[in-house]
């Protein structure tokens, strides 16, 4: 059960004030609490633009194992997406394809496979589990990046064992448990269902890496419009347009596999409950009875075991 809310309720922490100075909303408001951070501050704006010239990366772990140390027989399913801010300086043709998402797996176990079963983004690939970081350079190879994630810290270790030049090369950690507390005005951590559910975005078959790489950028750009819009006044003309492509990329449609849609429209019968099964049993024996009160029910019941002998 949540705490009860006390003076920590909606706190205004350093993820949201890094948002800010992300995507160039609320930038008056940086200065009070001061916020400082030499990375975010030496990102180059995009051109015409309030908003940094930066990758927002979202990285999602999932194992059977634990992150600490990573074993030789541990399987991991890996999910990273990406969001380049260089779109939003053009009109969005499709704001499904805003978003580019990937999904690794390093075993072929049980999970794996059902996890790249579930991956709703694009294919999953097969890969060592050494080749991974030079996979994740490669996606963000000459440009500068920031890490996402919902819940980071056991995604960090995983990524500190891999390769601690990950999370040092990153100009900023973000993870989107903080950056909720302020727009949501909340004062307990949020799963991933219960963010998107809050934010009105739908959502399928999480606890799958590349899902949820994928659904945790969604929210954070949500967050964003959320936030700005905690300050009418300082919405501008541009502000808006910013915040009306956010809102289209988080609430974008994106395709069923051709087997999840077939499973949807295939309805499970209905489950009785308790009292319902109760009262079929009850059915069950009064029927019975009357059958047994019935004239020559006895020369009946030897009929039907003579057809079932003669039947043999």
């Amino acid at each position: 059960m949540a705490s009860v809310p006390g003076s920590h309720t909606g706190i205004l922490r350093d993820e949201t004030l890094a948002l800010r100075r992300i995507l160039g909303y609320r930038l008056e408001e940086i200065r009070e609490p001061p916020f400082v951070h030499p990375k975010l501050d030496s990102l180059a704006h995009l051109p015409g633009s309030s908003i940094k010239d930066v990758l927002l990366v979202s990285v999602d772990v999932d194992t059977g194992g634990g992150y600490q140390v990573i074993s030789p027989d541990q399987s991991f399913h890996i999910g990273i997406s990406l969001f380049d801010t260089r779109s939003l300086t053009k009109p969005l043709e499709d704001p499904g394809n805003a978003i580019q998402s990937h999904q690794y797996i390093t075993k072929e176990s049980r999970p794996c496979k059902w996890a790249a079963k579930s991956f709703l983004f694009g294919d999953t690939e097969l890969v060592q589990l050494p080749d991974l970081a030079r996979k994740l350079a490669s996606l963000t190879q000459g440009r500068e990046y920031i890490l996402v994630a919902h819940g980071i810290n056991e995604d960090l270790k995983f990524l500190n064992n891999l390769d601690p030049n990950i999370a040092t090369t990153a100009c900023y950690i973000l993870d989107t448990v903080n950056a909720a507390q302020h727009p949501l005005r909340l004062y307990y951590r949020y799963s991933l269902e219960k963010l998107l559910e809050t934010l009105g975005i739908r959502y399928d078959r999480l606890h799958v890496a590349g899902n949820d790489a994928h659904f945790t950028l969604r929210s954070l750009l949500m967050l964003a419009v959320r936030d700005g819009q905690m300050a009418p006044k300082s919405i501008t003309a541009t502000v808006q347009e910013l915040f009306q492509t956010l809102d289209a990329i988080a609430h974008a449609e994106y395709p069923f596999p051709a087997w999840i849609e077939e499973q949807s429209n295939v309805k499970a019968p209905p489950k009785l409950g308790i009292y319902a099964k109760r009262r079929l049993k009850a059915a069950r024996k009064a029927s019975k009875r009357l059958l047994q009160e019935l004239p020559f029910a006895n020369e009946l019941d030897e009929q039907d075991a003579q057809g079932e002998h003669e039947s043999t």
